[in-house]
């Protein structure tokens, strides 16, 4: 069994100044990472944007790693604050197949709109292993699954699996992961085998989420 690596966990600072920060070098690497990915995420960027001297971010963390794993939470846990406060408005609309349709270009627009952020997470994790970082990851990703299905929940009379819930999150795991592979990896099956449009590609897994709910 390989052995775990530490949580990123950074105490919270107790002083405003502080605060504000920490704040400002986390926000400062997540838009790198956005910007440049994981090879361009180097601590003297991150500082000239955080406008932070290099030599504070090792007083606060003991390596580049540990920053990124910090950064990385941060940005997960501020996404799920934001879907338990407007995810209901973004996805339902008044019909299965509307909300289908929609949540389809929720997924894509997240991959499209940040795909070197997006890759570089997926890469990130690949080096953690069974760290408490990749456990606490997949649990705030799981929990973004988690707000999805329980919008999704108005239609649950129309689907026809025995066990609603699990038809749901069964058909939103699956589409989240069609539209990851779809979109981060260029060179996929997908393209391979069957080329086609965002668009296409998009009403394809709406007609597909659709149909595996309503089927008997």
């Amino acid at each position: 069994m390989a052995p775990t690596k530490p949580s990123s966990r950074v105490r919270e600072p107790r002083q405003q100044r502080s605060r504000e920060t920490l704040a400002r070098l986390l926000a400062a690497t997540v838009r790198v990472l956005d910007d440049e990915g994981l090879e361009g995420a180097v601590v003297p960027r991150i500082a000239a944007l955080a406008r932070v001297a290099p030599a504070s971010i090792y007083r606060r963390f003991p390596d580049k790693d540990a920053l990124l794993r910090e950064a990385f939470l941060h940005m997960l846990r501020a996404s799920n604050t934001t879907n338990r406060e407007r995810l209901g408005a973004m996805l339902l609309r008044d019909t299965l197949e509307a909300s289908a349709a929609q949540l389809m270009e929720l997924l894509f627009a997240q991959y499209r709109r940040h795909p070197r952020l997006m890759r570089a997470l997926m890469r990130f994790l690949e080096t953690e292993g069974a760290s408490e970082f990749a456990s606490e990851v997949r649990l705030h990703i799981a929990e973004n699954i988690e707000q999805v299905v329980d919008v999704l929940q108005a239609f649950r009379g129309e689907v026809r699996h025995r066990f609603p819930r699990r038809a749901l999150q069964f058909a939103v795991l699956s589409a989240a992961g069609a539209i990851e592979s779809f979109a981060l990896e260029p060179v996929s099956l997908w393209q391979t085998v069957l080329p086609m449009s965002d668009r296409q590609f998009q009403a394809e897994q709406a007609r597909t989420f659709v149909a595996y709910l309503r089927q008997s």
